[in-house]
């Protein structure tokens, strides 16, 4: 049974203005998805970086050393533009190359870069970290302690999660971006989009009914095929799913848990589903937490894993 206990989650969504069911606000949700998906206008090479700041040949061409890694290593060849900054990471949009994906070396690739843990939004960090192995006692202290060595940790260990997670649920057939490489604090990934801009999140892409239709059906077989995987998302709802070409695709993991390692993984699923639905409620869809819950498990039981908590019966 879901509980009504109220969750970070929808203290946020709360935040988020007040959102109502009614045209207006669908064309909110439009205008503003037509905004952010065109093409900003500073594309940013290296050799103009290098220019801009950068007067020592010998230096490093970019500041962080987990991008300049990646491009040494050629990974990238051009950084383009900035997609979008936020609390926990800032996403660049660079060139691929054929090294990092042979099939079209041309590709654009998203540079997702962490910012410093002490100035994350998550409300918790350690609601998604009980139950990671850490294999460090050393490391394990100075993270709960949070002095600089332990929020360096960290950092690095947010990166590493989020990119083994990317890993397995793309091996598995889940739509995620394909992960692509990683170093210091960023994630080099697939772009999902095109030249002209990237898919906008679902609270954003402007649906009309039938579309949100869809794209509801294929959130909640996408949370029921993280399920099988013995995962659970942590942070799933309209905000985290993109719409590209009439697909619904899975973003940010970094707050994954593991269904047999954190003890409130159910808690953390009925959240997931919560606000889920209640996001939905924002494209003119409203369905029911319970029902949609009954309906995950089912598609997690008829897609089972090695992983699948087979003994869990919500059915």
């Amino acid at each position: 049974m879901l509980h009504d206990t109220k969750s970070w989650l929808d203290e946020e969504l709360e935040a988020e203005t007040g959102l109502e069911d009614d045209p207006e606000t669908r064309q909110h949700f439009a205008g503003r998805a037509h905004r952010l998906a065109r093409k900003p206008p500073r594309r940013r090479s290296v050799k103009k970086l290098l220019e801009e700041g950068l007067k020592d040949p010998r230096a490093p061409k970019f500041g962080d050393p987990g991008l300049q890694s990646l491009y040494e290593k050629e990974q990238f060849s051009e950084l383009l533009w900035e997609l979008r900054s936020g609390k926990e990471a800032t996403v660049y949009v660079v060139r691929a190359t054929e090294k990092s994906w042979p099939d079209n070396p041309e590709a654009l690739l998203a540079a997702k870069l962490y910012v410093d843990s002490r100035v994350r939004s998550f409300k918790n960090d350690a609601l998604y970290r009980q139950g990671r192995f850490i294999g460090n006692q050393r490391m394990e202290k100075a993270i709960d302690q949070r002095s600089q060595f332990g929020i360096s940790a960290q950092n690095v260990l947010w990166v590493e999660e989020e990119y083994r997670q990317l890993h397995a649920l793309h091996q598995l057939g889940v739509p995620v971006p394909k992960p692509v490489a990683h170093a210091g604090n960023v994630i080099l990934m697939e772009f999902v989009g095109d030249e002209d801009g990237p898919a906008p999140r679902l609270s954003e892409a402007g649906l009309s009914r039938e579309e949100a239709q869809e794209a509801l059906e294929q959130a909640v077989r996408n949370l029921g095929l993280i399920l099988s995987a013995g995962k659970i998302h942590g942070d799933y709802s309209t905000f985290n799913l993109l719409w590209h070409e009439g697909r619904v695709v899975v973003i940010d993991f970094p707050q994954m848990v593991e269904w047999d390692k954190n003890p409130l993984a159910m808690q953390i699923l009925q959240r997931d589903v919560r606000g889920l639905c209640r996001t939905f409620g924002h494209l003119g869809l409203h369905p029911k937490p319970e029902a949609v819950l009954r309906q995950v498990w089912q598609i997690a039981h008829a897609n089972p894993t090695r992983f699948t908590p087979m003994e869990v019966s919500y059915l």
